[in-house]
Formats: C-alpha cells, sequence, structure tokens
C-alpha cells in the first residue's frame, strides 16, 4: 500500500457545504500495510525481503521510491496489470486527520499460484523469520498462507501473522499471532472488555488454531500474552495520541526482529508495547528506531522510581493531591510474584479513584505471614515492579503485619481490595467509612495467586520430562 499525506491548515468552513477547507502546504507519501512492517523493521536493525503485489500505475512508482528510501528492496513485488496500487490518501490539519480516501479494486487473481510460492520457497532460505502481513485485500489468500507457514515449520523458521477476518483456519500452525482487540473479538465472538477477557479469547485462538503464542494489543492497556500453558499482561505506557495509524505494523516489525534474535516473546513484547506507543504519539506512519524504545524504556523505568516513596513524602503528596480536589484511592498486598489477577485488580482500583496508592508489605512483613522461604522477590523488585504499572500513582512499603497504620496517615477516600474480601474484614474500612469514603471489591481472578504459580513451578521441575 501507498500512504499518501495532504497536510496544512483549516481556516474556514467552505460556503459550498458545511464541511473545513484543507489548506494544503505540503504533501509527502510512506510506505504503508506491508511496506510500513518491512520499514520499521529495518529502522530496528533488521533486514528483510518483501513479497508483495502493487499495480503498474505511478502509485506502484511511487511505492518503490519510498521503500528504497527506508532501505527496503522493492525486487520481490508482484506488478499486476490493470489493478491499481492500493493507496490511503489522508488530508491532515496539524496532528488531527480531517478525512481519508482509500484507491483500491478488488481483485480476482493475484497473479500464479504456483510463481508465488515457488517464490517465498527461494525467499524462505535468505529468512531468519517469516511475517505474514494480511490487510484482507486477497493476496494472503488461505493456499498461499498455509503454503508459507507450511514450509517454514518445515525449515524450523518463527512465524509471526498479524491477522484479519472472522476465522484464522489460514493461519494453522503459526508461531506468534498479534489481533487487536476488535481482530480477537471477530475472531472468538467474545467481548473483550477486560484484560481477562483478552487472555481468554487469547487462549480460544492459540487453542482452535495450534497456535503458540498469541498477543492480543490492546492500544493504551497494553498487551495480553498467551504462550503456551502461560499467560502474562503487558501495561499500556501513558502517551498523548496523535495518531493511531500504522501502531500495529510496529509492533509486528519490533516483534519480528526481536524473535529472529533470539529474544524471549516476553521480553520482545516489553520492546514492541513500547515502541507501538511511541508510534501513536507521531503522525502518520514514522520508523522507529530501537534506540527510541530504549531510550523510552529508560524513561519509564526512571519515571518508576520516583513513585517509590517513603510515608512523610507520600503524606505530602497526598495532601496535594487533595488540595487539588483528587480522590485518593488505597490498597495493599505483598504483591511477591506479579500475575494478572494484581494487574486486573490494580487497573479496577485505578477506575475507582483519582490517585491509588499501593501498600506493600516489607520482607519481614512478608516472611511472618506466608512462612519460609517467601518473598520470593524482595521488597525493592516488588515496588520497583508495582511503580511501572500506569495504574499505580504511588507505592509505600509497610513494615508491620497490618497496613493500618499507613491507612490512618493517609486517610484514603476510596479503599480497595480483591473480590475474595468483604467490608467485615477489610483493615481499615472503619476508618475509611468513619470519614464517608467507600470500601469496594471490584474483582477477583479465580485460581491465581503467587502461591499457586510457586506450586506449578516446582510441580514441573519434579515432574520427569517437563520443565518448569
Amino acid at each position: 500500500m501507498l500512504d499518501r499525506y495532504l497536510a496544512g491548515s483549516v481556516d474556514r468552513i467552505s460556503p459550498e457545504a458545511p464541511v473545513p477547507v484543507l489548506r494544503v502546504r505540503s504533501e509527502f507519501v510512506r510506505p504503508g500495510g506491508a511496506g510500513n512492517v518491512a520499514a520499521n523493521i529495518v529502522a530496528m536493525g533488521g533486514s528483510c525481503r518483501l513479497f508483495g503485489a502493487v499495480g503498474t500505475d505511478e502509485a506502484a512508482r511511487q511505492l518503490r521510491d519510498a521503500l528504497g528510501q527506508e532501505g527496503v528492496s522493492p525486487r520481490d513485488l508482484v506488478e499486476l496489470p490493470g489493478l491499481p496500487t492500493t493507496t490511503k490518501t489522508r488530508l491532515l490539519a496539524g496532528p488531527t486527520q480531517l478525512a481519508r480516501f482509500d484507491r483500491e479494486d478488488d481483485a480476482n487473481t493475484f497473479g500464479s499460484h504456483e510463481a508465488h510460492c515457488a517464490r517465498i520457497a527461494q525467499l524462505l532460505s535468505m529468512c531468519s523469520l517469516v511475517v505474514l502481513s494480511d490487510y484482507a485485500k486477497g493476496m494472503c489468500s488461505e493456499p498461499l498462507c498455509r503454503f508459507a507457514i507450511e514450509r517454514a515449520r518445515k525449515a524450523s523458521l518463527p512465524v509471526i501473522v498479524d491477522p484479519k477476518g472472522r476465522t484464522y483456519d489460514k493461519y494453522i500452525g503459526a508461531s506468534v499471532i498479534t489481533p487487536n482487540r476488535r481482530e480477537a473479538y471477530e475472531a472468538t465472538g467474545r467481548s473483550i472488555t477486560t484484560v481477562d477477557d483478552a487472555l481468554h479469547a487469547g487462549r480460544m485462538i492459540q487453542s482452535r488454531h495450534d497456535i503458540r503464542a498469541v498477543v492480543v494489543t490492546l492500544g493504551d492497556k497494553g498487551m495480553a500474552i498467551v504462550d503456551g500453558e502461560n499467560a502474562s499482561v503487558i501495561p499500556g505506557q501513558p502517551r498523548q495520541v496523535f495518531d493511531v495509524t500504522g501502531a500495529g505494523d510496529t509492533v509486528v516489525a519490533v516483534l519480528a526482529v526481536m524473535i529472529a534474535q533470539g529474544i524471549p516473546l516476553a521480553e520482545a513484547c516489553v520492546f514492541a508495547n513500547a515502541a507501538g506507543a511511541l508510534q501513536v504519539s507521531r503522525v502518520g506512519t514514522s520508523r522507529i528506531s530501537r534506540s527510541e524504545v530504549e531510550e523510552s524504556l529508560r524513561e519509564r523505568e526512571a519515571r518508576a522510581h520516583t513513585k517509590v516513596i517513603p510515608l512523610p513524602a507520600l503524606i505530602q503528596a497526598v495532601a496535594q493531591a487533595r488540595a487539588e480536589g483528587k480522590r485518593i484511592g488505597f490498597t495493599n498486598g505483598c504483591f511477591d510474584i506479579l500475575h494478572h489477577g494484581h494487574v486486573a485488580l490494580l487497573e479496577a482500583a485505578s477506575r475507582e479513584c483519582d490517585v491509588l496508592i499501593v501498600g506493600v508489605n516489607s520482607d519481614a512483613s512478608v516472611a511472618r505471614l506466608k512462612g519460609a522461604p517467601r518473598p520470593f522477590v524482595t521488597s525493592v523488585d516488588r515496588q520497583a515492579v508495582l511503580a511501572g504499572l500506569q495504574s499505580v500513582s504511588w507505592v509505600c512499603e509497610f513494615e508491620a503485619d497490618s497496613p493500618l497504620e499507613l491507612i490512618r496517615a493517609i486517610q484514603p477516600d476510596v479503599l480497595v481490595k480483591g473480590g475474595d474480601y468483604s467490608g467485615t474484614n477489610i483493615v481499615g474500612a472503619d476508618i475509611v467509612l468513619a470519614r464517608g469514603g467507600r470500601v469496594v471489591t471490584p474483582v477477583f481472578v479465580n485460581g491465581v495467586s503467587s502461591s499457586n504459580i510457586v506450586d506449578r513451578v516446582v510441580r514441573l521441575a519434579n515432574t520427569p520430562g517437563k520443565t518448569a
């Protein structure tokens, strides 16, 4: 695809119709679709061979030139006489997209299937990973996708799929698939409003289509990952969103480069999540470099550390927030091994208030409450991980076995605990209710706990033929 942009300003409304008049000041083009994926792979330090279809028109020439400028060779693009190159033209007034119009035609054929398969087989011998970037335009037919996946698996090459459509049968056997929230809903029929919904949809896709890992991208909510029997959540990164164009392409490109380099999926997803956040903060499709992502992650880590504060500083911060009219929320726990149940609770808690404070049991407190060899993760590390979550405003450690003194010190407006608690057995509930506050138990995820995770690891480690 070719992405074309007409950029300018709007100073008046048309006298002919109630529409803005865009005064165009610049025009530029960029590779779109799979071309955008390829360009981002190169920007991330990788190299690629791009296989796809274009027309024989001026847009195709411009696309080839744009790809070359990005360091992507257009040599493997198939020309289809009589079919226009898919072109998306966007009208921009500053960072705001006013309208988009597309030029494309449905094609009955994309050339010789046998010739395409033969070329794909040749290209596989030059690659260490395959990306199927499906835009539902016809090139990624079921026979072609199945051929590519089968050949890649025989060559022990990972296959990443950016999917489209209501059925994923043509992606059977892929290594990783990356549907967004809407695509996962269309593929499963399951409404996705929470992270748990996304994880459940991921498991459905995984089991139905023999796909090793499913990464459901959730925009500012991050990612839900189902990898084998494991499930995890990567929180979103707060960014001012100017344009979501190309964010999915960026995520796929970063995953491709990282996985091709042998980086584990969970680590690759953290990197891809950060890259996607950078993409949406820019106008139009743009290239995200590895150094930019690394810098973004360093900044995030630095911000996270500022959230971890001692009680005296916390009391001052709470006073300032309250003076600004903000509602103060509080929850607490050991958070020994952070899991998606914790993340779901913290996200739900953050929706109940303007500022969410998380109290964390000290190492000595966890040892007294849970027994040896707890804690598995030190307090410093537990606090750092919690501080990295978008839903959390401040993190404060307490030494006692109960957070009662901490609650008395900050006087929260909202006290939050998991759905397995009731108002009568929540520490500090009387303090909060006495000052007119609320006690809420918004969510509880069954069967998920730090103890269960550790028990499973131990069980697998002690089972012959199994690995943890």
